[in-house]
């Protein structure tokens, strides 16, 4: 696989740690790429969901970022909890897939930038920084935390068009699941963000109909695992969902 660096971010070095970052990165954000140990927060907040390692920064000057730890998930994360071989680099990669799904339109979180730390036996441990977005919660918090079900259908319609923007952009998310989409209200509106990006990959034309099914197939999945008597997101949730996607099935 070729790297398609975006052109407003840079490399940056130090010793066996390099880094993406946007050109437009403060000080401190450059110096949280280079010098903080990986795994270690700097006082960050930690945030739910996924696998763990992702925390909340404010920066020296006011900034905060969200900065993800790379960690294995599956049967392998009980063998090799954060290493990595694959080349091009897992941050470098997803911090590109992002950056360019954001240029596309898709509702994402701007990313900032990203690192690896090379080990002694040629693999790595990573990590990736976007910029926060404030006053969120996961979709499935929400769901959960809406009795009403016909709000329940609303944040489920909205999903599914962050879903198919994705997919008329060219995006193929194959992890996409309740916890990385991410709800925002705004002016009394809702807005739903996708993240987590790290075996996404960008198409040059949509998405077909195939890939579209199997990523609304995992996410379905993913509603059944936190939701197993479908009290949250039953039948006519996850029928919203696939009207607002454009899919009958």
């Amino acid at each position: 696989m070729r790297l398609h660096v975006p052109s407003d971010f840079v490399w940056i070095r130090s010793g066996r740690r390099l880094a993406l970052v946007h050109e437009a990165a403060t000080p401190c954000l450059k110096v949280l790429l280079l010098t903080v140990p990986h795994g270690c927060a700097l006082g960050g907040v930690p945030l739910g969901g996924g696998r763990g390692g992702t925390y909340r920064i404010t920066l020296d000057r006011g900034e905060v970022v969200v900065m993800r730890f790379y960690r294995r998930g599956g049967l392998l994360a009980h063998l090799v909890r954060d290493t990595y071989w694959d080349w091009p680099a897992r941050p470098f990669v997803e911090l590109a897939t992002t950056a360019e799904a954001r240029r596309r339109g898709v509702p994402v979180p701007e990313v900032l930038g990203a690192r690896i730390d090379r080990l002694w036996n040629g693999s790595y441990r990573g990590a990736l920084v976007t910029r926060h977005l404030e006053a969120t919660e996961t979709l499935w918090e929400r769901l959960k935390r809406t009795p009403d079900a016909e709000r329940r259908r609303v944040l489920s319609r909205e999903a599914g068009h962050a879903v198919r923007a994705l997919w008329e952009a060219g995006v193929y998310h194959p992890d996409l699941n309740l916890n990385n989409c991410i709800v925002r209200e705004e002016d009394g509106g809702l807005q739903v963000f996708v993240v987590d990006f790290d075996r996404a990959r960008v198409r040059q034309t949509a998405l077909g109909e195939a890939p579209r099914q199997r990523v609304l197939r995992r996410l379905e999945r993913s509603a059944r695992k936190l939701d197993p008597e479908g009290k949250v997101v039953g039948a006519e949730e996850l029928c919203a969902l696939r009207k607002a996607c454009g899919s009958s099935g």
